[in-house]
């Protein structure tokens, strides 16, 4: 089918921000407005029916942004929901929800536009980069590769540092570059075995950043958000902008309905393996660009070569994750067949936000879904692309089918763990305190030199916990001077005060010491 110009470009862009799915669409690489074809807008009407109903049903997900899109621009965008329940904000297109490891596709799209611009080479080792660093032997610094780091085959593993910079954002230049110098060899994953985590993108940019002299954060904005148009989306400068822009607050699943989660992204814990805010009008044009240079389209603003050589696997390896296989992972993108047709994906999760961005070239559609939350809108997003996908493999009745059981499923499982969490909270608020020494006692700071410090200030009524960005409380727990304490949220653990001296001397927990310093 011969899709013609229609309209002019400012009609098509405030029809796309408008926070509606609409009839007509225009490609982020070209000035030229499309219009959806029937079987299009019966996609984009069966779709929006399924959300409205599929959140119904779960009745617990806060939030939920939507783009889906074809190489020529966008056929759904729509928001659901609300972005901030307690000040009744809606989702729309235009929120900011934070997107956390979809953002490794962005870096590795920026790192392959340096390299073919001649400022790095991908192939620069550890060695070549860090030559001040005295690294250990065992992790081989001679033959790490930036591109081993960007595809997590590189071999390496490390104590703090993903912590500090994705969690706490504790850190510094000085006490980064130190934490380099502590890496081991991953014995589990040796140098070329594939294993996914934040390290290999915390470290590329780390060295980079030194090797340059600009920021991770510039190198996105410069190399890939500012040529896509990208205005929407954001590596930093969140409090200045949380003033001015929508943004999503994060929300977890409660005994009840959703919870705010009290651990917010600030510009201190936004870094290079999760250290974006998108909306659904920006991941529609992201969804776009990689839709096009598939089909080898000139006309975009970084080159359709460069964009399709981050979807080719490096690493490899025999996984899924839900329905979605997984057997190769280039820079940034997973790559794996759904039902047999090829999909690359990127998926991000973190306290109170998920992200599901993928695309599939054969049917020329792409597939980003975003909520705010981490209960039941953790699965939704894929539950939500696979109907998406399923609706043009298998038609509409089959995908309808498939996801109204998904979501049964979804349903039924969210009940028992909101169950599951009531229970929990009624025996843990049960638990008398066990603390041998009176409150004030065990105020303090107390440091790990690898992970940071904690800052404990007790009384009689609470023990608050400081760490960075996290601003927790600790509880009870069934040993003597023992507590539980959620430094990532719903990740509760148990914290055991060893006392000297009628003094508490470190907390220890079981894979970390904290020395008392003050």
């Amino acid at each position: 089918m011969v899709r013609r110009p229609r309209l002019m470009l400012l009609a098509a862009l405030a029809a796309l921000l408008s926070g509606c799915s609409t009839a007509q669409r225009v490609a982020s690489h070209s000035p030229e407005i499309v219009p959806l074809d029937a079987e299009e807008q019966r996609f984009a009407a069966d779709f929006r029916s399924f959300m409205d109903q599929a959140l119904a049903r779960l009745g617990s997900v806060p939030g939920v942004s939507v783009a889906i899109a074809r190489s020529d621009g966008p056929i759904f965008i729509h928001g659901f929901g609300m972005a901030d329940i307690e000040r009744g904000v809606p989702m729309t297109p235009n929120t900011r929800v934070y997107i956390a490891s979809s953002t490794k596709s962005f870096v590795g799209l920026a790192f392959a536009v340096l390299e073919r611009r001649g400022a790095i080479d991908l192939d620069w080792t550890l060695a070549e980069l860090a030559p001040d660093v005295a690294f250990d032997p065992s992790i081989r610094a001679d033959a790490v590769t930036l591109r081993h780091l960007l595809s997590h085959t590189h071999g390496l593993d490390s104590d703090g540092m993903e912590f500090r910079l994705a969690y706490s954002g504790e850190h510094d230049p000085a006490t980064l570059w130190r934490l380099v110098g502590r890496m081991r060899a991953n014995g589990e994953a040796p140098l070329g075995t594939f294993d996914y985590g934040n390290l290999g993108y915390n470290l590329a940019t780390l060295l980079i950043e030194r090797r340059l002299g600009r920021r991770w954060q510039d190198i996105v904005r410069d190399e890939v958000l500012r040529p896509l148009g990208m205005t929407q989306t954001h590596p930093d400068g969140l409090a200045d902008l949380r003033r001015t822009q929508p943004f999503a607050s994060p929300y977890g699943l409660g005994a009840s309905g959703p919870e705010r989660v009290n651990l917010l992204k600030i510009d201190s814990n936004m870094q290079s393996a999760g250290g974006l805010f998108s909306s659904a009008n920006d991941l529609s044009r992201w969804l776009t660009l990689q839709l096009a240079a598939h089909r080898g389209d000139r006309r975009l603003a970084i080159p359709a070569d460069l964009v399709t050589m981050t979807h080719r696997p490096i690493g490899t390896m025999s996984q899924s994750f839900g329905r979605y296989t997984r057997a190769g992972y280039g820079l940034g993108w997973y790559s794996g067949a759904l039902e047999g047709e090829m999909l690359y994906h990127s998926f991000g999760g973190y306290a109170g936000a998920r992200s599901h961005v993928s695309f599939m070239p054969l049917r020329d559609l792409g597939v980003a879904i975003v909520t705010n939350d981490e209960g039941a809108g953790y699965m939704l997003v894929d539950i939500a692309a696979a109907y998406a996908y399923r609706w043009f493999q298998a038609g509409p009745e089959v995908a309808r089918r498939e996801a109204d059981e998904r979501v049964e499923q979804l349903a039924t499982q969210a009940q028992r763990r909101r169950q599951a969490i009531a229970e929990d909270r009624a025996r843990r608020a049960g638990r008398p305190w066990r603390l041998s020494l009176s409150p004030s006692a065990y105020s303090g700071r107390y440091c790990n030199e690898d992970y940071g410090t904690l800052t404990i200030t007790s009384n009689d009524s609470r023990m608050a916990v400081r760490m960075g960005a996290i601003d927790t409380v600790a509880a009870p727990f069934t040993e003597a001077d023992s507590i539980r304490l959620e430094l990532i949220p719903g990740e509760g653990r148990p914290y055991q005060f060893e006392i000297e001296n009628g003094r508490p001397v470190r907390l220890r927990t079981q894979d970390r010491v904290f020395e008392r310093c003050g």
